[in-house]
């Protein structure tokens, strides 16, 4: 909700003090020496800008100090606001734009809650798909091995690798230091003519 704000139009629906309309925050939080004077905390932004000065509707005028420093703030940011003969609306004020889109709160979404990885994603159109996406679940370690599923609290006989009965049994092990893989992918290099270097990690493989 934080990212709806108000366009002003007519004024008539816009909360002077409680609504973001004119900047990021709203008055009530730039101005709280202001909105402690005012008597009226819902008044509307027309209802405030039809009287002469903004402390029409304030208890007594603002004293020396903080509180004239804010009202004169205020009274600046206020120059050249202008109202129209239209409805006042609301704008979505994520990706500087006016409209709402789906992928703004997608974006938002996945930059706060997906994980970090320390390399970046490469997808190799040379490749099926589901190759791509299989190598980007080893990278963010997200396969069910058996590691893993004991971590979300499923009930395993044992976490160990099945092939080699030594190791636990991450994604790391799997492709990369499981001594049975590991002969399999020194194996596949030489069929590919390819100098064998082994690897003990993704980012290690993918460079």
């Amino acid at each position: 909700m934080g990212f709806i704000h108000r366009k002003i139009g007519n004024g008539v629906d816009i909360r002077f003090w409680e609504d973001k309309w004119r900047g990021d925050n709203t008055f009530q939080y730039d101005f709280p020496r202001m909105y402690a004077l005012e008597t009226q905390k819902n008044i509307s932004v027309a209802l405030k800008l039809s009287h002469d000065d903004l402390m029409c509707s304030f208890r007594r005028a603002p004293r020396a100090g903080a509180e004239e420093l804010q009202y004169i703030q205020l009274v600046k940011i206020m120059e050249g606001i202008s109202l129209f003969d239209s409805n006042d609306r609301c704008r979505w004020s994520l990706e500087g734009y006016d409209e709402f889109t789906v992928a703004s709160v997608r974006n938002l979404l996945d930059a706060n809650s997906l994980p970090m990885v320390s390399s970046k994603t490469r997808w190799i159109k040379a490749v099926p798909i589901k190759v791509n996406i299989h190598a980007w679940k080893v990278k963010l370690d997200i396969l069910p091995t058996r590691l893993n599923i004991s971590k979300r609290g499923m009930d395993i006989e044992s976490i160990l690798c099945p092939l080699c009965e030594k190791n636990v049994e991450s994604s790391s092990h799997i492709f990369f230091t499981c001594p049975i893989s590991r002969e399999i992918f020194r194996k596949v290099l030489l069929w590919w003519e390819i100098d064998v270097v082994m690897v003990s990690s993704y980012d290690e493989w993918l460079e």
